[in-house]
């Protein structure tokens, strides 16, 4: 487990974006973080439509017939595969708006890789025309010529639109002296009462929400807190440094004293937009095909005993922000516990009969779908604790502080931890230990086709011996 919390802590991650002022409220963060999507849009719409031109003027060319079969196919086909792969290699993204040359020779090879794709594909099926080659060969230079010339104008556009500094930064002083700081929001913690107290959920939900859409955040602060902040912004997913003090320095160079680093978010924003479509797809689905089990469950639930249907707990999610978390009330109504400070056990009078089978069979967290459907939690990630909850009668985060890991990402309606077994009671230390574990370890491993292999394998401890 050492060695997970370790890469964990040195691993180079990105963060997300949005400047807020120290009354809450977002400005200019706001409208960067806006253009920059609707630059990343069009520039994905740019190079789609150079691919498909690119094919109708080979038509042109080749047959003086800029719709004729063979380029309008081609060129159909190839787009969505050439965005597939583009979006795979990095060629989107904040250094495709200001570092044009690489970014553009990762799609023309996303191109080249796409069109040597089909190629193949159409040499396999034996449907491969003497003709193919060359109108390929000739889509591929012009829609490569049509690259560059938008990538150009999207680089021109982008430094009108955001400036020298595509990022928005967030400077913290925390009782430290500092230089003079020029057009960049500044927020003094102690001013408006703000402390790195990694004991307090609620300071760390403040935190996470001012913190929700910043792209980086610099910290000034003495030495005794240096760990404290770096441990907060790791949680909370944004990037940040740490130091002794601040001084004013152009934007992309160091300030000094560099207490250490944590750059800490482990998914990209392309790779949450990417997480976040998985989920809404599958998760609407299963909504309505367990929509009549879900309707079962309610009515039972209501027949047995008094009290709402669902549970409605607070946790901390992503970022360490609160959010609520729904399950179908499996507890007298006026036993249930709130905060989570009594661990449930296997011979709990609280719980009720219709809830023993729905915890056995994991249906009292189909409500979790509706959290996924509305972005406060994902179908694959760390499962959320209540904020009571102890091992060893202490609190989770009293036993490591690395527990606030594990929020830098969304969290989950299973996990790697679930299917490994790790379900039930947290009553020990170890039992902490190993569900910590494998939670850092998903963050270190996250990739799409992770979440889906996790997800197959959750359908095999749906019924768990320890699902009390």
């Amino acid at each position: 487990m050492t060695a997970t919390i370790r890469a964990l802590q040195n691993a180079s991650f990105t963060a997300t974006k949005i400047t807020y002022s120290t009354e809450g409220k977002s400005d200019s963060g706001l409208t960067k973080r806006s253009r920059r999507a609707s630059l990343y849009s069009i520039m994905l719409m740019s190079d789609a439509l150079a691919v498909f031109i690119g094919f109708l003027i080979s038509n042109a060319l080749l047959l003086d017939q800029p719709f004729a079969s063979p380029g309008l196919k081609l060129g159909i086909l190839s787009v969505p595969i050439f965005l597939a792969i583009g979006l795979n290699s990095n060629a989107y993204g904040r250094n495709a708006l200001f570092n044009s040359v690489g970014a553009t020779i990762r799609t023309i090879a996303s191109l080249f890789a796409s069109l040597a794709l089909i190629l193949f594909i159409l040499f396999g099926l034996s449907i491969l025309k003497q003709h193919h080659p060359s109108f390929l060969a000739t889509g591929f230079l012009i829609s490569s010529a049509l690259i560059v010339g938008g990538r150009y104008a999207c680089h021109k556009v982008a430094k009108r639109m955001l400036g020298t500094n595509p990022l928005s930064e967030l400077i913290i002083v925390d009782g430290v002296p500092h230089g003079p700081i020029f057009d960049q929001p500044v927020i003094d913690a102690k001013e408006i009462g703000l402390y790195p107290d990694i004991s307090n959920p609620a300071m760390l939900d403040q935190l996470g929400n001012l913190f929700r859409s910043i792209d980086r955040v610099v910290v000034a602060c003495p030495i005794e807190r240096h760990n404290d902040w770096a441990l907060v912004l790791k949680s909370t997913g944004v990037a940040g440094d740490v130091y002794r003090h601040y001084r004013s320095v152009p934007a992309g160079k160091q300030a000094s004293g560099l207490a250490h680093a944590s750059q800490v978010k482990p998914l990209t924003r392309l790779q949450l937009w990417l997480k976040r479509l998985m989920d809404l797809i599958i998760v609407s689905v299963a909504i309505l095909f367990l929509a009549p089990l879900m309707l079962i469950t309610a009515i039972a639930i209501k027949m047995e005993s008094p009290g709402p249907i669902l549970f409605k707990q607070p946790r901390l999610g992503h970022g360490n922000r609160l959010f609520n978390i729904y399950k179908f009330r499996s507890m007298r109504d006026n036993l249930s516990d709130f905060n989570g400070d009594r661990s449930t056990d296997r011979d709990d009078d609280r719980i009720t009969r219709v809830g023993r089978f729905i915890r056995a069979t994991s249906i009292d967290e189909l409500p979790q779908l509706f959290n996924v459907l509305f972005g406060t939690m994902s179908l694959v990630g760390p499962r959320p604790h209540a904020l009571g909850s102890k091992a060893d009668s202490k609190l989770f985060w009293e036993i490591d502080r690395n527990y606030w890991l594990r929020h830098a990402t969304m969290p989950g309606l299973t996990g790697l931890a679930q299917v490994r077994g790790h379900r039930g009671a947290t009553m020990t230390r170890a039992d902490l230990e190993r569900r910590l574990a494998s939670d850092l370890e998903y963050i270190q491993r996250w990739s799409l086709g992770y979440d889906l292999l996790i997800l197959a394998r959750t359908f095999g401890v749906i019924v768990h011996r320890n699902g009390f």
